[in-house]
Formats: C-alpha cells, sequence, structure tokens
C-alpha cells in the first residue's frame, strides 16, 4: 500500500478504533476523517475488518525490534522472558491505543480467521527461548512450551486490561516487578531452583521522560 495512505489512515484508524466499539465504525467515516475517498479505501481493503487488520499488524512492527533484542542476548532464558515482558509493557505504556484496539476492540473471533493472527517473529522467537529453557531444566518442562506461552500472555494481557480500567491511574511498567514475580515463580525449572533464587528483582522504575506511561499526572491521557 503507498505510504502516503498508510500515513494518512494510520492515525484515524487507530483514534477511530481505540475510542469506538468496532460495530459502530464505518470505512465512509474512516475515509472521510482521512481526506480521502472511499474508493481508496476500497481499493486495499474490501471491508473494515481487513482494513483494521491489517493496521494491527503494521502497529506491531513498531515493537518486534526492541521485543527480539530481549531474545538475543547471552542472559538466561528465564531473564530473557522476563525482559521480553518488560519490553511489551514499555510498548503499551506509549502505545496505550494500539493495546486498547487489541485487547479490547478488535473482534477476536474473526481476527482468529485472518492471516495475520499468526504468531509473527518475536512470538515464535519467545516460544524458541522458553524450549531451550526447558531443556536446560531452567524453565519447567512438565508442560508444553505453548503452555508457558499462554501463561506468559496471560499475565501481560490482564495486566493491560485493568490498567485501563482503573483509568491509567500508575504506570503500567510500575508493574512489571510483581508481574515478573509471579510469572517467573510460575514457569521456573529445577535447575533455576536449585540455584535457589529464580527472581532478580529488577526495580523497572522509569524515568518519566523515557517512558511517558511512568507519569501519574497523564493517567487519563490517550
Amino acid at each position: 500500500m503507498p505510504e502516503d495512505v498508510v500515513n494518512r489512515l494510520s492515525p484515524v484508524v487507530l483514534r477511530t478504533f481505540s475510542e469506538e466499539d468496532f460495530h459502530r465504525v464505518d470505512m465512509r467515516s474512516i475515509a472521510r476523517d482521512a481526506g480521502m475517498s472511499f474508493a481508496t479505501i476500497y481499493r486495499h481493503f474490501h471491508d473494515k475488518e481487513a482494513l483494521l487488520f491489517w493496521f494491527i499488524a503494521h502497529w506491531l512492527r513498531e515493537l518486534y525490534p526492541a521485543a527480539l533484542a530481549t531474545l538475543e542476548t547471552g542472559e538466561s532464558a528465564l531473564v530473557r522472558v522476563q525482559n521480553y515482558l518488560v519490553a511489551h509493557l514499555r510498548f503499551y505504556a506509549r502505545r496505550p491505543e494500539v493495546g486498547r484496539v487489541i485487547f479490547m476492540t478488535v473482534p477476536l473471533q474473526r481476527w482468529m480467521r485472518d492471516d495475520t493472527y499468526r504468531s509473527q517473529g518475536p512470538a515464535r522467537r519467545l516460544l524458541e527461548v522458553i524450549a531451550e529453557g526447558q531443556a536446560s531444566g531452567e524453565i519447567r518442562a512438565d508442560v508444553s512450551k505453548v503452555a508457558v506461552f499462554d501463561l506468559w500472555s496471560g499475565v501481560f494481557n490482564r495486566a493491560f486490561l485493568m490498567w485501563e480500567y482503573r483509568g491509567r491511574s500508575y504506570p503500567l511498567i510500575g508493574q512489571a516487578d510483581a508481574l515478573c514475580r509471579i510469572l517467573l515463580t510460575g514457569i521456573a525449572g529445577p535447575s533455576a531452583m536449585r540455584r535457589g533464587r529464580v527472581f532478580a528483582e529488577r526495580r523497572y522504575a522509569v524515568d518519566p521522560g523515557a517512558d511517558p506511561g511512568a507519569d501519574p499526572g497523564a493517567a487519563g491521557g490517550a
């Protein structure tokens, strides 16, 4: 899709779907707000589902470099899983509208049938790191790597939803220590348990200048 079309549509699609119920959004209104013809949008997207799913994949590409970087270090599998979670917290603190669309607006059953729902590079790499940790005994192997991944996803998804529900009244990144403690003690394997300490408290306090989500004064903002 032409870059100028993407740049004009992206903020409108993000704002519209993060503020409105999916079923109340129509493509003609999006075209009008983006200052382009309906025919231009329809040329690329035959319906609003295709439009939204494409842009979700587009927005998530902003997250991928930071997420992948946490998995390509020399640290242990548990630490990499922990840092992968923190990378997501940082991204969604900066881009809460993307989180609202993904976790609150998108028609999930329909999205699951779309190719864009399938695991992308970072998710596949996380599964590999989990498997590495299981092979070394650092991550429990009495459950599948997919089950561990699902636990990771559930912890993060709930944290984001409750942050929104509570009006973003606290820094999302401020939940990192507690979430990592719960997650890592739940997935730790025998070798980590033998070391006696599976969670190294990182105290992810963030400079407000580095993470807009760390500023409680902006809790209700978009």
